[in-house]
């Protein structure tokens, strides 16, 4: 982002990359007072999540939204992690450090999404009026979940025939799901996606609508079915994202 003379976003994740520098000082500390000694680093291997490079990351190419996406895929599954490490610690000292961790994750994550939605109708100014009414929201929505059940199941056919079959099946399922919340409305195939990573965009990309929507309108009963139209798409998130390729949670056989 500094290459690029973005320098609000770098201000941004310098900020981020404070915050979890500090976790880690935090987690090495307790790790010295509990057990002796700090964590071996070496043992554990976090893994960038499907479909995003390291190195695109670092590369010119990338801009403000894609950075906050991954950024955002990235705290997403931090959070995933923590919740899963306080549901399965048997010390309180550790439950309690996780529960503080993944709150902060939480919390991070919020504030990402809250700059990529700006850097989302920055990149692709809003092709859609705001709904004046719920009624006009939901048919909106059929629509949208139309066109997203038709792209996730050609994505879902295309990983089939490449061998990602865990992947195939997880976005079969989010396309039959949305295909149900359609109701009948019919699209015809808008983009070709090529990677997971192209079908969590699809929904980062929905989620931002509704979080849009959801702040520009002054209408309580539109405020609260865009707020719970993005709820949806964060629980097809968490299926579509989840942390099925973070490797501290599938160690030994988790």
């Amino acid at each position: 982002m500094a290459r690029q003379g973005d320098m609000e976003m770098t201000a941004l994740f310098d900020t981020l990359a404070g915050m979890e520098d500090r976790h880690a000082s935090q987690i090495g500390d307790r790790s010295l007072e509990l057990l002796g000694h700090r964590p071996d680093i070496a043992q554990v291997k976090w893994e960038t999540p499907p479909g995003y490079d390291e190195d695109e990351a670092r590369g010119a190419e990338l801009g403000a939204y894609e950075a906050l996406a991954f950024a955002v895929r990235n705290e997403e599954r931090a959070f995933a992690f923590y919740s899963y490490l306080s549901a399965e610690a048997e010390s309180d000292e550790i439950r309690g450090m996780a529960e503080n961790f993944a709150r902060d994750e939480l919390q991070h994550a919020a504030l990402l999404r809250q700059h990529r939605r700006r850097a989302f109708h920055a990149k692709r100014p809003a092709t859609f009026e705001i709904p004046t009414n719920v009624d006009e929201l939901r048919a909106l929505a059929r629509r949208w979940d139309a066109e997203a059940a038709v792209a996730h199941a050609g994505l879902a056919d295309a990983l089939r025939t490449n061998g990602e079959e865990e992947d195939a099946a997880t976005f079969q399922r989010l396309a039959e799901d949305e295909l149900r919340c359609a109701a009948g409305v019919h699209a015809d195939l808008a983009s070709v996606l090529r990677s997971a990573a192209d079908g969590l965009r699809i929904l980062e990309e929905c989620f931002d609508r509704y979080a849009s929507i959801a702040e520009r309108s002054d209408d309580e009963a539109l405020v609260a079915e865009a707020q719970n139209l993005a709820s949806t798409v964060i629980a097809r998130l968490a299926i579509a994202g989840g942390a099925r390729s973070n490797s501290l949670l599938v160690a030994g056989g988790k």
